[in-house]
């Protein structure tokens, strides 16, 4: 799964370390916090990922995982950590920017 950092690391019991897996305690979430501040304090985008090993038993090949009626785990999963992208300003933000900055100077 992946999404927003704070959305994923709240469905997470475990953490995946240098092929560890540690119970997602107050101190890797004081880590995570850490780390997820400073990378976004450096405007970049930053997406959150972990997984569960699921029992072929009951997902077996081929099984058809339905998002909408959800018919999988989505709690109790492993953090694996998160991964930063540039995400520059859409065409048209500059100018949106301006307009908020000078709203309101003529009255």
């Amino acid at each position: 799964m992946k999404g927003a950092p704070e959305r994923i690391l709240e469905r997470c019991q475990k953490i995946f370390i240098n092929n560890n897996e540690f119970e997602l305690d107050d101190e890797w979430k004081q880590k995570f916090n850490d780390a997820y501040m400073e990378l976004g304090g450096l405007g970049e985008r930053v997406l959150g990922f972990c997984d569960m090993r699921l029992p072929s038993t009951n997902f077996p090949k081929g099984f058809k995982f339905d998002p909408d009626n959800v018919n999988f785990p989505v709690r109790g999963l492993r953090f694996l950590g998160f991964m930063t992208l540039i995400d520059p300003p859409r065409p048209g933000v500059a100018d949106a920017v301006a307009k908020c900055r000078t709203a309101g100077k003529n009255h």
